[in-house]
């Protein structure tokens, strides 16, 4: 990694992925909602996706990618799953498992390789906006790209 580099901004570097990344003007100190971030960027909500780290019943987790201005349908990505029932993983096997802080997961560059969804909505946008691994730090890619570098699938998931 180059100084000051990110494990989402490595990880789209090293493989060739197409997007931009570009910084929002956030306060550093304090926990930012995607909402918030949406706002202070003057990014659409729907097209500002949040990464979740989700846990089913079983033990397993997988990776949700939803609009800011939505909440995760569980019960849509537990069927998706194969699960009864997911839940938020814990802050700290989140962290764990993702490399990234809370509020600032991306799902590029993750430490362990999980499976991951997209909601569908994004397939009606040119580009979305998912984090790039640090607070205030945003990476604009195409859905089909994204998808692509997370090898994920596209689910209605909110």
């Amino acid at each position: 990694m180059t100084k000051g580099e990110t494990a989402a901004q490595r990880f789209v570097r090293l493989n060739g992925i197409s997007g931009t990344f570009r910084e929002i003007d956030v306060p550093k100190d304090r926990k930012t909602s995607a909402l918030d971030m949406a706002a202070a960027s003057g990014i659409d909500p729907a097209r500002l996706f949040k990464t979740l780290i989700v846990e089913t019943e079983e033990g397993k987790l997988a990776v949700a990618i939803v609009p800011a201005s939505r909440d995760l349908d569980r019960k849509a990505l537990a069927r998706e799953l194969g699960s009864k029932r997911i839940d938020l993983a814990p802050k700290d096997k989140a962290v764990k498992t993702s490399g990234y802080a809370m509020g600032a997961c991306s799902p590029l560059g993750q430490k362990k390789k999980l499976p991951a969804f997209i909601d569908e909505s994004a397939k009606g946008f040119e580009t979305v906006f998912v984090s790039g691994g640090a607070y205030g730090l945003e990476l604009e890619i195409a859905p089909a790209e994204l998808a692509k570098a997370a090898e994920a699938v596209f689910a209605a998931i909110s």
